[in-house]
């Protein structure tokens, strides 16, 4: 179409359109809505392909086209086969859904193979929806609490910090489980082949026996090896097991501040005078000063004297 088959119309418009007074402004103007009829009436378009040019609604082009012409009212779009539900599908839908709990997806082959009719994904989702069929997957029940506040030590052994690590001794990899006692600061490690939950028991057992007062609390990540039969041991034993928030290992700020501590003191450390892991905890509570909220440049056995003077005359030399 020339220009002048547009002017043309645009005149024609303007004579017959039903707006009282033409010039009257508003958010589309009369040339801008001329333009929409000319596309759909001359050219050939589709109302959809002007309403997506001019970024309106088509009820937005109904209106105006009401107002201004004074026909074609607003028509909506015509519901699509395979939008429609009907029936004894619908019935089949809320019954499989309740069953299978199958996805739009699954269901639409699902009703093929049953009906022999195609129905589109989003027509099923939009019926999940409308009969509350939407099932978000359940999330997994924590079998254990996990502390939401630090638990604050008043006397030894109240909160023991456990934790393990890798070490490599004669080019092997084996798992160090370390216990730190947060009043006190004393620490004991041992370090064995494999890390179960047998392990885990038996390192406990040998930190019982090295602190000599009794351990009323553990603290612990919720590893598989800190789960099972060794919380079972704790639990028979009267004893508290506290479990850090999943993927929190700052929670365990002791115990993981001394794999440092004792990563680049022994370990990694080419000028260390100690033979053993024994001889280095034996330095690490016995003469080794230490810095922090209990300790505060005491050793952890001063801290542990300076606490038993206060409630008994035996002392730990």
């Amino acid at each position: 179409m020339t220009k002048v088959n547009y002017y043309k119309f645009y005149g024609e418009f303007l004579k017959n359109t039903k707006m009282a007074n033409k010039n009257q402004r508003s958010a589309y103007e009369p040339k801008v809505r001329a333009k929409w009829y000319f596309l759909v009436e001359k050219v050939g378009k589709t109302v959809d392909e002007v309403c997506d040019l001019y970024f309106i609604s088509r009820k937005t082009y109904y209106k105006w086209r009401t107002k201004d012409l004074g026909s074609k009212k607003y028509e909506p779009r015509k519901e699509h086969p395979a939008t429609k539900i009907k029936g004894d599908i619908k019935k089949f839908i809320c019954d499989e859904k309740l069953r299978i709990n199958y996805g739009p997806l699954k269901m639409k082959y699902l009703i093929k193979r049953r009906f022999e009719v195609k129905i589109s994904t989003t027509a099923i989702y939009k019926f999940y929806k409308k009969k509350d069929l939407v099932f978000r997957p359940q999330k997994k029940l924590a079998w254990y609490t996990p502390l939401k506040e630090h638990v604050i030590p008043y006397r030894p052994g109240d909160v023991v910090q456990m934790d393990a690590k890798y070490v490599w001794e004669d080019n092997t990899r084996k798992y160090q489980r370390t216990f730190i006692d947060i009043y006190t600061g004393l620490q004991f490690a041992t370090v064995t082949n494999t890390m179960t939950a047998e392990d885990t028991i038996n390192a406990f057992l040998a930190a019982e026996k090295y602190f000599t007062f009794k351990i009323f609390g553990v603290q612990s990540d919720n590893g598989s090896e800190n789960r099972g039969d060794f919380h079972k041991h704790l639990v028979e034993k009267g004893i508290a097991h506290y479990f850090i928030p999943k993927s929190s290992p700052t929670w365990d700020g002791a115990v993981e501040r001394a794999h440092g501590v004792i990563d680049q003191e022994y370990y990694l450390n080419p000028r260390r005078t100690w033979k053993n892991l024994q001889e280095y905890l034996h330095f690490y509570n016995y003469e080794r000063i230490h810095l922090g909220k209990y300790l505060n440049g005491m050793i952890p056995v001063e801290k542990l004297n300076q606490y038993l003077s206060t409630v008994s005359p035996l002392k730990v030399n």
